[in-house]
């Protein structure tokens, strides 16, 4: 036995719509000495296998190949990613396969990622998704560095300039963005929870941008069952460009106030204070960095989350 495939006549057809291409081409699959087929020894063969299969899946996307003959016109514009397979006959002599192509970019040329080349639920489908904004937070000191321990700083003032009024803080705006990765996998997966409430010890890339180490917490994810061994997994991220570090005043064990002085004031132990001169403003004496996540750890580059 031999099973041959071979194009279709006229079984060829491409659209181009909206900015997006639609393909299709179909194989008349046949044995060379006129047996009967089934669908299984049809798919054991390695001619059809690699011809029909897309890649990643056990084939070498031959149909592209042969949709595009010896150019590069629809290597870069469309990608294989599936077929139908039926009888022709009532027999099982003549079988016909159907590929189907669906677009890899938009109205233009350009070459994309395999992972960007996946549709919505399909398995190893990643979708990257950021809400970018500022988001107001209190502050004493304006200016002030960023501690070189970012988990644990230093009981020390931190510097800056003073621009609270009378020990009170004003607002300003860190620069922060939420981020989401989903995932579509086969298997059930693990939630990984020895990573929640951490922030990355590491350069951590997310699609096409990497973030400093420090900067993103990983704040959960959801997982949910979308089809037979496939699940989606929702993974979210909270990126700070201030290492999600918070300005803290010191207060007066007796009272509770912020501890605040006139211009010339020290943060010592116990601080120096010196009277606010005429009507110039009082500001806090002591202002230290604290941090709410302290923990930190590598975050995996693929594989938990694929990026």
């Amino acid at each position: 036995m031999a099973i041959t495939i071979a194009q279709k006549p006229n079984g060829t057809s491409v659209s181009f719509d909206r900015g997006s291409w639609q393909a299709s081409s179909a194989y008349v699959i046949r044995d060379d000495a006129g047996a009967q087929l089934n669908a299984g020894q049809i798919m054991e063969n390695s001619d059809v296998n690699n011809k029909l299969g897309p890649l990643g899946l056990g084939g070498n996307s031959g149909a592209l190949g042969e949709l595009d003959g010896s150019g590069t016109y629809y290597a870069t514009r469309l990608r294989q990613v599936g077929f139908d397979l039926k009888q022709v006959d009532d027999g099982g002599y003549v079988w016909e396969a159907v590929v189907k192509f669906d677009s890899s970019v938009g109205d233009g040329t350009g070459t994309i990622s395999s992972i960007d080349a996946k549709n919505e639920g399909q398995p190893e489908f990643v979708a990257i998704e950021y809400s970018v904004q500022g988001e107001p937070v209190d502050i004493w000191r304006q200016g002030a560095t960023a501690p070189a321990n970012k988990s644990i700083p230093t009981e020390q003032d931190i510097g800056g300039t003073r621009v609270d009024s009378g020990g009170e803080p004003v607002s300003t705006f860190n620069n922060v963005a939420r981020v989401t990765v989903r995932n579509v996998i086969v298997g059930r997966p693990t939630p990984p929870l020895s990573f929640l409430n951490k922030r990355n010890s590491n350069g951590f890339s997310i699609g096409p941008y990497t973030f400093p180490a420090d900067t993103v917490l990983f704040t959960g994810c959801n997982i949910s069952r979308v089809g037979s061994s496939k699940y989606e997994v929702v993974y979210s991220f909270a990126y700070d460009s201030n290492f999600h570090l918070r300005q803290i005043a010191q207060r007066n064990a007796d009272n509770g106030e912020v501890v605040k002085g006139g211009i010339g004031s020290t943060c010592a132990d116990p601080p120096v204070l010196v009277a606010r001169a005429g009507n110039k403003t009082s500001h806090a004496v002591c202002v230290y960095w604290r941090q709410p996540f302290p923990d930190t750890t590598t975050f995996p580059p693929t594989g938990m989350f694929t990026t």
